[in-house]
């Protein structure tokens, strides 16, 4: 009867065995065949037939590593068995041996030390004292840390005892009229622990989430205003912030802030996931260049051993009792105003060599380009600290504004009414457009179009959560023009979105960036004025500007959402190649972020309203911020934020530069006769007068730099 198939598998497995088996009986052969099978597994190895582990995908890296978990496992409980098997066979012929020896071994066992100790070379009775070892071990250990905490707390009690008996012995000693005074005295108030755990517990989550809002404030962290530059965990995905400052230096300035006494190890364990250090490998390209020019400047001093500062901050360290006291950055404080820096002796033969960045002309042709490049600078070091001397006032002024702006607006968001709006507004990077494949000629060539956008944050109060609720809004444009007329057209829906939201907001606040080219220019000037020609409640506006070369905020945050949905899509396969396709893709996949599109002809339309005969404000470049009001016939100018004098007034804190008519109220010109002319509206810094920051007058000029003159 012929076999089946089942059959002579069976058959030929058998013969295999028969044929192994003979082999592994004759060593040279099973050396042949090891040798055999070593080579025919190279060989499939380098064929990529047989993958390691590395080498594998994911998924079947976790599939590998779950058969050999499950071969290791059957492989125990293979051993196990035989194990069992040989410890019973063991057993039984000790037994059958030893049975008539039994009473006596007994006799034996009991004048052995340890009932535990044996002879028995078996690996399961060995493994079981083992364990019963262990175990006892840990109830002893338990036991021991009882014992030991008993002991503390009968100690303390007994100090407390005696500290009783002590006081006892104190009031009986004493006159019978101090004693009855004691005695009558009402006794302490018993306290509520329930009420007191109850009470920090809610403490400490206000504490966390005073850190967490310490951690985001824009002056302690920038955020990231990369597309790419995103963090998730646990489902929840932040635009990265990176930190401004050592955590040490932060922590400082919170507890002198706040006033909350917490531990510095607390500080840094509840900082948010998505604040993170900056890395030395980001490359960063929004560095401002008073700070980045003084820091250069500081750090060659400080490589030559002329000053012990490292950092700009350590000078405001050194100079300012408080970094972040307007005061002090002033110069006004009693305290600091006649510190200086303490310069050691040096050597002033040899040259420092240092680093700027320094604005040049250059000619290109019959037109003048004006470049910012990094110039290499060598000065003498008496050159260098007078050089840094000239530049402190500057550089104090510099931090006096941003801190002032920081917290003008901090205070703004905080206390802002049910009828007031802040808008923040900034131009993101134009995006460009891509396809999911693309030629050569396309990609490398200039056929590539790209979109504007203008991203907006709106603070309003939310009659829901009856809190300060923050709004997203990008406007965008296939025309690119960053200038007054396109600002204006990207203006009108964001004003159309603020009344939505609230109906009741008369009084809106801008924050923006600095630019004389985009915000801060006699057209936006003018435009101010005109925006409520089209929304009749709102009669009061002001447009704060940042101080140049900081102004990161939420706003960088937006675009990047949006430029990072666009990428995401392309990767998928989808072709983002034109305005109307990215248009289309963010409203459609952005829900908490409202889409409005502005045409070409809405900003030529714009443009055509703007009045070509404006006379620039004298003063443009150090105004930080403008106010206009309805039915006052003038527009204010100060150099920085106040929000405590009113429109029309001249600044009582000293921020006041000057005013032009309001064209909303009078159309016959633009420019009163009482504006501060340009000289009027620097600042009176008191670093020129006597407060000025100069070097020690016994500085050593030695050339063999040993010994200082006394």
């Amino acid at each position: 009867m012929p076999q089946t198939k089942e059959q002579r598998l069976e058959s030929q497995r058998l013969c295999k065995r028969r044929r192994y088996q003979e082999i592994k009986n004759d060593p040279e052969l099973l050396a042949v065949e090891k040798e055999k099978r070593r080579k025919q597994y190279l060989k499939t190895k380098e064929e990529k037939k047989i993958l390691q582990i590395k080498d594998r995908t994911p998924r079947s890296q976790r599939e590998q590593r779950r058969r050999w978990k499950k071969n290791s496992k059957n492989y125990r409980d293979r051993q196990k068995e035989n194990l069992y098997k040989d410890a019973t066979i063991e057993t039984i012929q000790v037994n059958a041996v030893a049975v008539p020896n039994l009473l006596n071994d007994a006799d034996n066992s009991l004048n052995e030390g340890d009932p535990l100790q044996h002879d028995c070379e078996c690996q399961v009775v060995k493994r079981t004292v083992r364990k019963i070892r262990y175990t006892e071990f840990k109830k002893r250990k338990v036991l021991i840390s009882i014992i030991k905490s008993l002991k503390k707390k009968n100690e303390s009690q007994r100090k407390t005892i005696t500290n009783l008996r002590n006081k006892l012995e104190f009031i009986q000693n004493l006159p019978d009229e101090d004693r009855n005074k004691i005695i009558n005295s009402k006794p302490p108030k018993e306290r509520n622990f329930s009420s007191k755990s109850t009470y920090r517990k809610k403490s400490l989550s206000e504490i966390k989430n005073a850190i967490i809002s310490f951690y985001c404030d824009d002056a302690n962290s920038t955020i990231a205003a990369g597309k790419k530059e995103f963090i998730s965990r646990n489902k929840k995905r932040m635009q990265k912030r990176y930190l401004t400052a050592p955590l040490i230096d932060l922590y400082k300035i919170f507890i002198n802030d706040t006033k909350n006494r917490i531990h510095y190890s607390f500080f840094c364990k509840n900082r948010p996931f998505w604040v993170l250090h900056p890395k030395p490998a980001n490359r960063d390209t929004c560095m401002c260049i008073t700070h980045i020019n003084m820091e250069l400047l500081v750090s060659a001093l400080n490589k030559a051993s002329i000053i012990d500062e490292k950092k700009p901050q350590d000078i405001l360290t050194t100079l300012c009792c408080d970094t972040n006291n307007t005061e002090c950055l002033q110069r006004m404080c009693q305290s600091c105003a006649t510190r200086h820096i303490a310069y050691k002796p040096f050597n002033n033969e040899h040259n420092l060599i240092f680093f700027q960045w320094q604005r040049v002309k250059q000619k290109d042709g019959a037109k003048i380009q004006v470049l910012t490049v990094k110039q290499k600078i060598e000065l003498k070091p008496l050159e260098a600290t007078s050089k840094l001397e000239e530049e402190l006032p500057k550089y104090f002024n510099h931090i006096y504004k941003i801190i002032n702006q920081y917290k003008a607006i901090k205070s703004l968001k905080t206390n802002l009414n049910i009828h007031e709006a802040i808008i923040h507004v900034d131009f993101s990077e134009n995006y460009n457009l891509k396809y999911a494949k693309e030629v050569q000629s396309f990609h490398f060539g200039g056929s590539r179009q790209q979109v504007s956008l203008h991203t907006v944050v709106i603070y309003t109060h939310s009659f829901i959560t009856g809190q300060v609720t923050p709004t997203s809004m990008c406007t965008l444009s296939p025309c690119l023009r960053h200038d007054a007329a396109s600002i204006w057209a990207h203006l009108l829906p964001v004003l159309d979105k603020v009344i939505e939201l609230n109906q009741f907001v008369d009084t809106i606040h801008f924050l923006s960036d600095s630019p004389s080219s985009q915000y801060r220019n006699k057209y936006m000037f003018y435009i101010i004025s005109q925006l409520s020609s089209q929304h009749s409640n709102i009669t009061r506006i002001t447009w704060n500007y940042s101080e140049a070369g900081h102004g990161k905020g939420a706003p960088d945050g937006v675009g990047a959402t949006l430029k990072r949905l666009a990428d995401q899509t392309v990767h998928f396969g989808t072709d983002v190649g034109n305005f109307d396709q990215f248009y289309e893709l963010m409203e459609s996949r952005l829900e908490n972020i409202t889409i409005k599109s502005v045409s070409e002809e809405d900003i030529i339309q714009r443009e055509k309203l703007i009045p070509e005969s404006l006379k620039p404000f004298r003063g443009t470049l150090a105004v930080h911020q403008v106010l206009w009001d309805k039915f006052n016939p003038r527009i204010t100018m100060r150099n920085m934020s106040c929000f405590l004098c009113d429109v029309g007034e001249i600044c009582s804190h000293g921020k006041h530069l000057g005013f032009i008519n309001n064209l909303s109220v009078n159309q016959n010109t633009n420019i009163d006769a009482s504006v501060v002319p340009l000289k009027n509206t620097k600042s009176k810094f008191p670093f020129a007068l006597q407060n000025k920051i100069t070097v020690l007058s016994d500085i050593l000029i030695d050339v063999t730099n040993k010994i200082p003159r006394q």
